[in-house]
C-alpha cells in the first residue's frame, strides 16, 4: 500500500511540475515569472492535482468494492456454496475483505501456509486474521468455522422450491452454535424436564 501512496504522489508532483512549466512558458508574461510566482503556482497545480486524484481514487475504490460485493452478495439464485455463506455472513460479522477470503479458503480445507501462499502473505497474517475471524464471528477453531460454513450450505440447499412454488425455511445454525455451547444445553433441558 505504501508502495501506491509514494507512486500516486509521484505521479501528482510530476503532473504539477509539468502544469506548472506549461504555463509558465507559454502563458505566463517573462516579466511575471519569478520564483514566488511559480512557486505558488505550483502549489496551487499540486493542491488541484491531488484533489482530483484523491476524489477519483476514492470513486474508482467505491465502484470496485461495490462490485466485489455485487459478486459476492447472496441472492435468489446464488448458488450452495461456501463461498456465499462467507459472503451472507461477513457484513454481520464485520469481517474485512482480506479476512473474508481467508475464511473461504479455510473453510474449503487449505491449511495456514496454503492460505499464505494463495494469497502472497506470511503464516503470521493468516494466523492473525484466522484469529480475528474466530473473534468477530464467535467460532473457536477453524473447525467450527467449516462445520457452521457445512451446515449453513446444507440449509441453503434445502431453500429450493418445493414444487408448490414456496420456499422452505432456513434452518439457523448460529443458534446451536459454539459447539461447546451444546453440551450446557443440553444439560439445562434435561435439568428442567
Amino acid at each position: 500500500m505504501m508502495r501506491f501512496a509514494i507512486s500516486g504522489f509521484f505521479m501528482v508532483f510530476c503532473v504539477a511540475a509539468l502544469k506548472t512549466a506549461l504555463v509558465v512558458t507559454f502563458i505566463l508574461d517573462p516579466a511575471y515569472a519569478g520564483i514566488a510566482t511559480t512557486s505558488g503556482l505550483f502549489a496551487l497545480f499540486f493542491a488541484l492535482t491531488s484533489g482530483v486524484a484523491y476524489l477519483c481514487f476514492t470513486q474508482v475504490k467505491s465502484y470496485m468494492d461495490g462490485q466485489h460485493k455485487k459478486r459476492l452478495a447472496p441472492g435468489e439464485g446464488t448458488p450452495a456454496a461456501k463461498e456465499s455463506v462467507i459472503a451472507r455472513y461477513a457484513p454481520d460479522w464485520g469481517l474485512s475483505r482480506a479476512e473474508a477470503d481467508v475464511a473461504i479458503f479455510v473453510a474449503k480445507g487449505f491449511s495456514n501456509s496454503e492460505v499464505a501462499e494463495m494469497r502472497g502473505c506470511a503464516i503470521a497474517t493468516v494466523k492473525s486474521q484466522l484469529g480475528s475471524i474466530y473473534q468477530k464471528s464467535g467460532l473457536g477453531s477453524r473447525y467450527q468455522l467449516i462445520s457452521f460454513v457445512t451446515d449453513e450450505v446444507c440449509a441453503m440447499a434445502n431453500e429450493i422450491d418445493d414444487g408448490a412454488g414456496a420456499r422452505r425455511g432456513t434452518v439457523e445454525t448460529r443458534s446451536i452454535l459454539p459447539l461447546s455451547g451444546r453440551a450446557k444445553f443440553r444439560e439445562q433441558a434435561e435439568m428442567e424436564a
